[in-house]
């Protein structure tokens, strides 16, 4: 059910990710910081002209100002523990990603691929991003990993976020990333004790769900494109989700 906190709670996230003070945004539109801040804080909420004014300045459309309840493009099959860890068998649909990606076939060798990789902006902090049109919600950032267990040259490597139209602005990357069946792994305490450690960071997870979950539990890597997702919950990357494209081992 839609309710003004809802509402107030999507504004707030988007302004942040847009950079913007309250002052800042009520400037843009003409409006005080202080109905700003009533928007935010579910007190009330703004009438239609001023609606489609703040879609316009956060890049995104009024419906997703609005709307709280939209379906999720995953969905959750199987859930198996290893001792206190959760790894979730998830079957995710088609999805677009939108940012900035490098592609080894755009670089004369493999080791200047991975200097340009290691030349990007520390922790995603790709500034353009927060000029996405349409980021589905919750706005989460991605780092995005293409073909590294296939050819060298099909490899590529990026940040980006989940959008909902190919229609971005002008130096945006845009990828398709197919549906595929995943395994979902997140970075608790529990993870990290799998890997005898305190904590785990996402790139971590990786490893261990290749070389010791899969083979354990009847999975194999998928070979219809999908790919390899960092899914960050916070704005520092110090948390997230682990995605990994799997099919099932078919047992003879």
């Amino acid at each position: 059910m839609f309710t003004q906190t809802d509402f107030g709670n999507r504004l707030r996230e988007f302004r942040k990710r847009a950079g913007l003070t309250q002052k800042e945004a009520g400037m843009k539109i003409a409006v005080s910081e202080q109905a700003i801040s009533k928007w935010e804080n579910g007190e009330c909420l703004p009438d239609v002209y001023h609606l489609k004014l703040l879609a316009q300045m956060l890049h995104v459309s009024a419906d997703c100002l609005l709307d709280t309840e939209n379906e999720s493009d995953e969905k959750v099959v199987e859930t198996i523990r290893v001792g206190g860890a959760v790894f979730e068998i998830v079957e995710k649909s088609e999805v677009i990603l939108a940012g900035k990606i490098l592609y080894a076939k755009d670089y004369p060798n493999i080791e200047k691929f991975y200097e340009a990789i290691n030349a990007m902006p520390e922790n995603g902090g790709v500034p353009e991003l927060s000029a996405l049109q349409e980021m589905v919600l919750p706005i989460r950032d991605i780092q995005l990993s293409v073909n590294f267990w296939r050819a060298e040259e099909s490899r590529a490597y990026g940040f980006v976020r989940e959008v909902v139209t190919e229609h971005q602005p002008q130096g945006m990357d845009i990828y398709k990333n197919p549906a595929s069946l995943y395994i979902r792994a997140y970075t608790d305490s529990y993870m990290a004790q799998l890997m005898t450690k305190e904590e785990c960071e996402i790139w971590e997870l990786f490893t261990y769900i290749r070389d010791y979950f899969m083979p354990n539990h009847g999975f194999t890597m998928a070979d219809n494109g999908a790919q390899e997702l960092e899914v960050f919950d916070t704005s520092e990357h110090r948390s997230g989700y682990a995605y990994m494209p799997v099919m099932r081992v078919t047992r003879q």
